[in-house]
């Protein structure tokens, strides 16, 4: 099954020829008559989406709308209401009250088939991205409508129509129904759009007479990195059910079955707009959160849940290339006398800033991770001992060198660290004896007890492990 339907008509003639048609494209179809019931009904079946009349006995298509918002389980799901009659007041009015869509009597199946695809394909994504939210742990509030208007007033528009005349047109009849930045564009201009910042949302013009390019420039709208979370929403013209279903199965948001029409143009946009404000946030939340699983706060430097995944890739290309890495092991010597002296803001300071010291000093494809309290890890691919030791030297110098002058703290503190070295990689197999490769898990330890050895040799000094890589 592709997923649930709701429908709720009075009318159990059109009850059944919407079931025909909606089961011949595999969809489970659940039916009720009134708005009293649509609640409890929706309650039990979890529709993907409601196919819903205009009016009801009970009601109309808004309330039913309401009824579901009222259910934070069902608040998204997408309502798609019926009309007898190709009205543009009720339907303005029924998209204003949050209805996704108005379709009207009779029904095109190509376009009914079409959005509800749209529709369903739309709220997965949002379920997806709100699973993301969850797993990453992010407890932030979704915006409020209010605060998405207000997020959403700066956002930037593209009119994308098949020549300039139309797409100024357009923009002159639009701008003073939106505060949004509108920009006038041919079909061809497809950098332009691509010039950051890109467009929130692009609408395009799908011509009579170049009806493949406009619709080749929505596919490829969606399918680019730079554009794939803009908004794309097309406008027929004139006004083809078709080749609206096509737009919609090439990845549009949102059509304009009617053809160009300014005022639904705009609630269109304010809707849209207010739905990516949304989903934007769930994924700045997911990659917040994602980052915050792998990042120490403090230092910003990555922290040990990273940091062995990264090892255990540097060995693996190590061994498959034949080549060396280096593993060190850095701790701040006496670093609890810093706490307790100066105190913990003083001692935190002095972490910062040692690791924008060690971060000075490596390549851009080295690793440096907050791994303890004051300890710190190094990963550096494609270093044999001599060279690490050099580097290693040249990170105590850098530690050891300048005191360190923090905000608040009169005088200068003076901090000296040990560094642990150990060399794993290279081919096993290379040369004449055969040897087993250490596993990443004894580098760490020989790295450790050679940080020791540091240590009891009088700190502020390197030690390379004594196991030969």
């Amino acid at each position: 099954m592709q997923g649930t339907i709701l429908i709720i008509d009075g009318v159990a003639t059109n009850r059944i020829m919407l079931k025909v048609q909606l089961s011949a494209a595999y969809y489970r179809v659940v039916q009720t008559d009134s708005v009293a019931s649509a609640l409890s009904v929706a309650q039990r079946c979890c529709p993907d989406l409601v196919l819903t009349a205009m009016t009801l006995s009970d009601g109309c298509a808004m309330d039913v709308r309401t009824a579901l918002a009222n259910d934070p389980t069902l608040a998204n799901v997408p309502v798609v209401a019926i009309s007898a009659q190709n009205d543009n007041a009720s339907r303005m009015e029924a998209l204003s009250a949050g209805i996704s869509d108005v379709l009207h009597q009779p029904l095109d199946d190509v376009i009914l088939q079409a959005r509800i695809r749209s529709l369903i394909r739309t709220r997965n994504s949002h379920d997806d991205l709100n699973l993301q939210h969850e797993a990453a742990q992010a407890f932030e509030q979704p915006l409020s409508i209010g605060e998405c208007l207000a997020e959403i007033r700066n956002s930037k528009v593209a009119l994308v129509a098949h020549d300039s005349p139309t797409a100024a047109q357009w923009t002159a009849r639009l701008q003073s129904l939106v505060p949004y930045h509108l920009h006038p564009h041919q079909i061809g201009d497809i950098q332009l759009l691509m010039t950051d910042p890109v467009p929130d949302v692009i609408v395009v013009e799908l011509n009579e007479t170049a009806v493949g390019p406009g619709l080749r420039l929505l596919a490829d709208l969606r399918a680019r990195a730079a554009t794939r979370n803009s908004v794309v929403i097309a406008i027929p013209s004139p006004a083809d059910a078709h080749v609206a279903a096509e737009a919609l199965d090439r990845g549009a948001h949102d059509v304009l079955h009617s053809g160009f029409n300014v005022h639904e143009l705009a609630l269109r946009l304010s809707t849209q707009l207010q739905h990516k404000a949304r989903a934007d946030r769930l994924r700045a939340t997911v990659r917040n959160g994602l980052r915050a699983s792998v990042e120490d706060p403090m230092t910003g430097l990555y922290n040990r849940r990273y940091a062995r995944p990264f090892l255990d890739r540097v060995a693996r290309n190590a061994v498959d290339c034949d080549e060396h890495f280096a593993l060190m092991l850095i701790d701040l010597d006496h670093f609890k006398q810093v706490n307790d002296r100066y105190g913990h803001p003083a001692g935190d300071a002095v972490l910062v800033e040692t690791s924008n010291r060690l971060l000075k000093q490596l390549r851009p494809v080295d690793l440096l991770a907050r791994v303890g309290g004051e300890e710190f890890m190094i990963v550096m691919p494609g270093l044999g001992a001599a060279q690490a030791s050099e580097v290693a030297e040249q990170l105590c110098r850098q530690i050891n060198a300048t005191p360190f002058q923090v905000p608040g703290i009169k005088e200068p503190i003076h901090v000296t660290t040990s560094i642990g070295l150990a060399i794993g990689g290279g081919n096993p197999c290379a040369g004449p004896v055969r040897r087993s490769q250490p596993s990443v898990t004894d580098l760490i330890a020989d790295a450790d007890r050679a940080l020791y050895g540091a240590k009891d040799a009088g700190r502020n000094q390197v030690t390379l492990s004594s196991v030969a890589a």
